[in-house]
């Protein structure tokens, strides 16, 4: 006999467990469906965001370990144990992990073990287990795995994707990197502060290339990681490679070549989105397999939602929580609530943290807005100098007739932090003149925002073209 439930859930990484809860609390009998008790969490919690950040976090103490006669502290020459880092770093993801399944238990929010599959638009079938789910609404949230790129196919040896990457045993003495995208730059940070040769390549002209990044961002994180030794190189491909006794040996299309302990593949994600009975259930999948879905997180089956990184392109664990909860709010009725890609931010963690929301400038204008910015930057602010941490700046993107904030972008010291007071201003709809009225305590780096806002709002006095 089937089992029978409001919602069955396909994953439980962060869309799918975050909308699980948002269920619970809404009075949905919900069921979550996850490959394995170790994949619980899903890429970001497992082999992503949570680990990437635990090893950055300390990357960045390295960094501030050698400006510690600042503070009148004389360190020593600092020891490195990789295996330490890795027991550390491990023992994190894995209380999460275990916590969230705990949680779940508590609040009567089942975990099916399995590979699920839509047999019809109300029936989940649970592989490996043999269940059935009989339901109401089925939401996808089955995230997505590592791309290839030519040649370079991931063997978990010499060529190592970022889902590979988390079982080396050692720090590299060399790394190419391929990819100069958020994964791409973060390793780069982390491997160089934990003494690793890198070198990072690039096909297109930037790092960072994508447009809702702007160059100046790009520009300014690429500097930094070059002043500590990371060996950049933009527009340029790896057209062939080889295994050596100690590793690889790449030729690049720049007539160099590279040898290394291994090639790192940072080159995008593909969503999963195959061998679950979508099509033939009639979910309307587009030409790179992402799940069509409308501003509700609904598919083109009514009663069949999806969220997270098998909606878009923009792969972010914040925007799979975000429209899973849309959708199960669609599902109870709700209508106001809608997906906005417009105010989804995007953190990068490499030698600076890179933060941006909205549209860049370039952006703006191409969208026929008349724009105006205002750029403050932190070299003279009080609390990021008292933290020997004063580079960057913040940049915010306004509609100079009527003010409205389109975009902001912050390069420099917590600016995955800082970004989420503007995000909710342009939730709210409050414009520059509100940022720029607003009170920021002194000293703190937030004040850069009320700045950049009073930057628009009354004109510049702190940043002038000359």
């Amino acid at each position: 006999m089937a089992l029978e439930a409001d919602l069955v859930i396909i994953g439980a990484g962060s869309g799918g467990y975050e909308a699980g809860l948002y269920a619970y609390r809404r009075g949905l009998k919900t069921v979550l469906v996850e490959l394995s008790p170790e994949t619980v969490g899903g890429n970001c919690l497992n082999k992503g965001c949570i680990p990437s950040k635990f090893m950055r976090y300390g990357a960045h103490l390295l960094e501030r370990f050698s400006l510690m006669e600042r503070w009148g502290i004389i360190p020593g020459e600092p020891s490195l144990s990789y295996e330490s880092l890795k027991k550390h770093r491990d023992e994190v993801v894995v209380t999460i992990r275990e916590n969230f399944k705990k949680f779940a238990g508590q609040i009567d929010l089942p975990i099916l073990y399995g590979k699920g599959v839509v047999e019809d638009r109300n029936t989940v079938f649970v592989e490996g287990l043999g269940e059935r789910i009989r339901t109401k609404f089925i939401l996808l949230a089955t995230g997505s795995k590592p791309s290839g790129a030519g040649d370079l196919v991931p063997d978990g040896k010499r060529v190592l994707d970022t889902d590979q990457v988390w079982d080396i045993e050692d720090f590299p003495k060399k790394v190419l990197i391929v990819g100069g995208g958020a994964v791409g730059v973060e390793f780069a940070y982390i491997l160089r502060a934990y003494g690793s040769e890198v070198v990072l390549v690039e096909l297109k002209r930037r790092i960072l290339p994508v447009d809702d990044i702007p160059e100046d961002s790009a520009r300014y994180l690429g500097r930094k990681l070059k002043k500590i030794g990371v060996d950049i190189r933009t527009k340029t491909s790896v057209e062939r490679w080889e295994s050596t006794p100690s590793g690889v040996k790449a030729y690049l299309s720049d007539g160099t070549e590279v040898e290394a302990d291994f090639i790192l593949l940072a080159v995008g994600r593909r969503p999963n989105t195959q061998g679950m009975g979508l099509e033939d259930v009639g979910v309307e999948l587009d030409e790179r397999g992402f799940v069509r879905v409308n501003e509700y997180s609904q598919t083109s089956v009514s009663n069949i939602y999806a969220c997270g990184d098998i909606t878009s392109p923009l792969m972010l664990a914040h925007k799979a929580m975000y429209e899973g909860k849309i959708a199960v709010n669609h599902m109870i009725g709700g209508n106001q609530w809608k997906r906005d890609e417009r105010i989804i931010p995007k953190i990068i963690y490499s030698a600076f943290e890179v933060a941006s929301v909205g549209l860049t400038e370039e952006e703006a204008e191409d969208d026929g807005y008349e724009v105006k910015v205002g750029v403050t930057s932190f070299v003279p602010n009080p609390k990021a100098m008292d933290d020997g941490e004063n580079e960057g700046f913040v940049r915010i993107v306004s509609d100079e007739e009527s003010g409205e904030i389109l975009g902001c972008h912050i390069v420099g010291p917590h600016a995955g932090e800082l970004i989420h007071q503007v995000i909710h201003m342009m939730r709210a709809g409050l414009d520059v003149e509100f940022a720029s009225k607003s009170m920021y305590s002194h000293p703190s780096l937030s004040e850069a925002i009320g700045q950049s806002a009073s930057e628009i709002f009354y004109g510049p006095i702190s940043w002038v073209k000359k």
